[in-house]
């Protein structure tokens, strides 16, 4: 942490290490405004404690009620208003203790965030000499705080809820991501304008294969972003949150399958491999978004290239209809990709939704299968039937809401 004891910490700064509730930042901010308004240089937990004191709805001033404190001995002499605005004080060295202390205190009890009933055990530690000499003359104890801190009711439902990870540096886009984008906008440039009909192939493929690799780069990282807030800090150090196409590269699901459907068969094969810690993750619930965080991904990227199509409901009057071609057989492309992944048989995302909802048993023998159910399901759409047409027109009805034209998808397809 940057600052130190010559100058003190703003409240970001310590809220980087020690994760406060909204009722304790109050008691510290007001702190902080308080030490300004004494000509203190630094907040102190002197002024931890008035704070709480002038908080009468702040949790750390119930607790004092409720063990029947004398608050009138806390108070400060001249009493200042609460309300006043002042510019905030740095946070002192014997605060940042007082806090980390808090902290302990929080943590040692199981929970998550330091809630005014911490800051209040913190400030009748002795090396809190000052806070904890007139607490105890006011009628308090250590032992009696501790008891109200596991009483039923007492602490907020915020000092129990994890609180959700900063993003500060764990997203970052790679370089290597600009090289699928790059390729997609030059694609896609060349056919808008049309000036080289010769080159409409080689055009449209790196529009649409370009395109390709950037949304899977999208897909990924939503499996990726959802688990990071869910808990998993692992895949930030994977780089699994930079949309760098060689961090999700599996030999042959990432790259050479996906690409063979694309030219044969016009299928968005799902790629990528994005290993997740799912026992760092919080809860099923969490561990279900993060295994729909990558169709999700599908979804907006779709909304993002295709919205021309919806406001125009078919092909826009400009530009060139290979262009249009080409990007709504793109757009239909991510609808193939949705609806694959959210089938639910491994090892698609649609049974990692559901199978944290699942016995052991099942998952396990689920997993056994390995890759034969997506050989199975490839097999039946390859050879057409019910399924394949019931497949087909599924994904052709999503594109049509988002405003798609049938004929375009086919052009697109033919043109690739």
């Amino acid at each position: 942490m940057s600052g130190g004891a010559a100058e003190g910490w703003t409240l970001k700064q310590i809220a980087h290490d020690i994760p406060l509730t909204g009722s304790a930042r109050e008691v510290v901010e007001l702190g902080q405004r308080l030490a300004t308004m004494r000509g203190a240089p630094r907040t102190d937990p002197e002024h931890l404690l008035e704070a709480m004191v002038l908080l009468p709805k702040n949790a750390g001033h119930r607790a004092l009620t409720a063990l029947n404190a004398n608050i009138d001995a806390l108070r400060q002499s001249p009493e200042l208003d609460a309300t006043v605005r002042a510019a905030p004080a740095p946070i002192g060295t014997a605060t940042r203790y007082l806090l980390n202390n808090a902290h302990r205190e929080a943590e040692q009890i199981g929970h998550y965030q330091v809630d005014p009933v911490h800051l209040l055990l913190a400030l009748l530690y002795k090396d809190s000499a000052g806070t904890a000499e007139r607490l105890e003359a006011a009628g308090l104890s250590i032992y009696a705080v501790r008891q109200y801190l596991t009483a039923p009711g007492s602490m907020s439902k915020d000092a129990r809820r994890r609180p959700l990870p900063s993003l500060a540096g764990a997203v970052r886009v790679s370089p290597v991501f600009a090289i699928p984008v790059g390729a997609a906008v030059v694609g896609g440039v060349g056919l808008w304008t049309g000036i080289a009909p010769g080159l409409t192939l080689p055009l449209s493929v790196l529009l649409v294969v370009g395109g390709w690799i950037t949304s899977l780069c999208i897909h990924e990282f939503g499996h990726a972003f959802i688990a990071y807030i869910g808990g998993d800090r692992s895949v930030a150090a994977a780089g699994y949150l930079s949309l760098n196409p060689l961090k999700y590269t599996h030999p042959v699901l990432s790259i050479a399958l996906p690409i063979v459907f694309l030219l044969i068969g016009g299928i968005g094969l799902p790629g990528g491999a994005v290993y997740l810690n799912e026992r760092a993750i919080r809860t099923d619930r969490w561990r279900s978004f993060a295994s729909a965080g990558g169709p999700l991904g599908n979804l907006l990227f779709a909304i993002l290239i295709g919205w021309p199509f919806l406001i125009f409901q078919g092909s826009p009057p400009f530009g060139d209809i290979h262009f249009w071609a080409a990007l709504a057989f793109l757009v239909f492309l991510q609808f193939t990709a949705i609806v694959l992944n959210l089938i639910p048989i491994p090892p698609f995302d649609g049974f990692g939704i559901i199978a944290p909802w699942l016995s052991i048993e099942l998952r396990v023998l689920a997993n056994r299968l390995g890759m034969l159910p997506l050989l199975l399901l490839f097999y039946l759409l390859w050879q057409g039937g019910p399924i394949s047409a019931t497949f087909w027109n599924f994904v052709y009805s999503l594109s049509s809401l988002l405003g798609v034209p049938d004929y375009l998808v086919f052009l697109g397809q033919q043109q690739f």
